[in-house]
């Protein structure tokens, strides 16, 4: 997989290339932008000291596989960087081996006895993400996933020494914290270039009248929820759909036919497979 790619949708390498590193650090985004993907998918917390840090989860148990259980909140960016994020266990199966792999058993394969791992590395804060994606020489989209409210204000104050800006889409699957984030922006106004999404998952009368009052580039919904048709009425409001994983071929032909703007992946690698023999 390279970078001739040239089908839609856009693959968004969810959390990075989580088949190479432990999924939302900087090797599995590198590896991302070095496969060619059009996107990467990432998620955002803050520090007790204020700082936005590159992680899932508001504490270390989930990177560090329950070995540190240390809450975000108590801990500065500094400390936090500290934590060994161990890769073993932490590595998803290089394909899909089931449709239903995304909704059973959790998010990490656990790696078989005689599988020996010893690598580490560590979390990153978003300020040291920006850095590396200046370097990017090619229009890599980034979806900024927000966990949790507040950060607004000090992602304004990254924004405003950041040449990516444009690059950027901002989103949440948390409707409180899409809330603050539509008003926050409404208020203060929204950094020219910036993109703002909102994960609703499924199409329904409360979605619906958020994604009518919003200022939206796009909205994410699950697999299976959605038609042509619902990406075609979403289009004619001017907002783009993407998928939230489904990595099974039937899904991925639906994707295709349904002419959805991104797809969020946790194996670009193989979709990008299915596609070129698709399209041979």
């Amino acid at each position: 997989m390279k970078k001739e790619y040239s089908g839609i949708p856009m693959r968004f390498a969810h959390t990075g290339v989580t088949q190479f590193a432990p999924e939302n650090t900087l090797e599995a985004f590198k590896k991302a932008a070095e496969l060619g993907c059009e996107g990467i998918e990432m998620d955002i917390q803050l520090s007790g000291d204020g700082e936005i840090i590159v992680t899932h989860n508001g504490d270390m148990g989930y990177m560090t596989f329950e070995e540190h259980r240390d809450s975000l909140r108590d801990m500065t960016a500094e400390q936090i960087k500290q934590f060994d994020i161990p890769y073993r266990n932490a590595l998803k199966l290089k394909y899909p081996p089931y449709p239903w792999t995304e909704h059973a058993g959790g998010r990490r394969m656990i790696c078989p006895p005689d599988y020996h791992e010893d690598r580490v590395t560590h979390l990153i804060t978003f300020p040291e993400f920006d850095k590396w994606l200046s370097t990017v020489d090619y229009e890599l989209n980034v979806e900024v996933e927000f966990k949790r409210k507040g950060m607004c204000p000090r992602m304004d104050e990254i924004l405003a020494e950041s040449s990516n800006v444009s690059r950027y889409i901002f989103f949440s699957g948390d409707f409180d914290v899409l809330e603050e984030m539509q008003e926050h922006y409404r208020v203060n106004g929204k950094p020219e270039g910036l993109r703002l999404g909102a994960n609703i998952r499924f199409i329904t009368d409360y979605t619906m009248d958020f994604v009518r009052r919003s200022d939206l580039w796009e909205v994410g919904l699950n697999d299976a929820a959605f038609t042509k048709e619902d990406v075609d009425m979403f289009e004619s409001m001017g907002i783009h759909v993407f998928s939230n994983l489904g990595d099974y071929p039937e899904w991925w032909k639906q994707i295709c036919e349904a002419g959805v703007t991104g797809f969020k992946t946790n194996y670009p690698d193989a979709y990008t497979e299915w596609w070129v023999a698709e399209n041979s």
